[in-house]
């Protein structure tokens, strides 16, 4: 049983330390949000000074938005799993306390049929 419960604590460890590793991406990710705006804006700058490269800059303009699209949708999704995930840590954590319960509990209880059967009736 010691062995479950500390697997049990290994993986809601683990779990968390995903989750706070993720919302540490997720904030990098929008900090670099402001890249994506200065691009763009240079993109444009570029358009307006050479018409000629209009098509080619349009088109890694519109790549690049695809790009940080799937990867925003892609952390979105991550986000929502490690969350489903993480919803279930406590359920693990309570039936892991409760085992450990369980252990002290009959650790401590007198092993069956020890004593006369007249101890009982006192």
């Amino acid at each position: 049983m010691l062995m479950a419960r500390d697997t049990a604590r290994d993986e809601a460890q683990k779990l968390h330390r995903k989750w706070l590793k993720h919302q540490a991406f997720m904030a990098e990710l929008a900090r670099n949000k402001e890249w994506l705006a200065k691009i763009e804006q240079e993109g444009e700058e570029l358009i307006q000074e050479k018409p000629e490269l209009r098509s080619v800059v349009e088109q890694k303009l519109e790549e690049i938005r695809e790009c940080w699209s799937d990867l925003e949708n892609t952390t979105k999704a991550k986000a929502r799993q490690l969350f489903e995930n993480n919803k279930a840590e406590p359920v693990v954590k309570s039936y892991s306390d409760l085992d450990s319960q369980l252990s002290h509990l009959g650790a401590a209880a007198p092993p069956a049929g020890t004593g006369s059967p007249s101890s009982h009736l006192q």
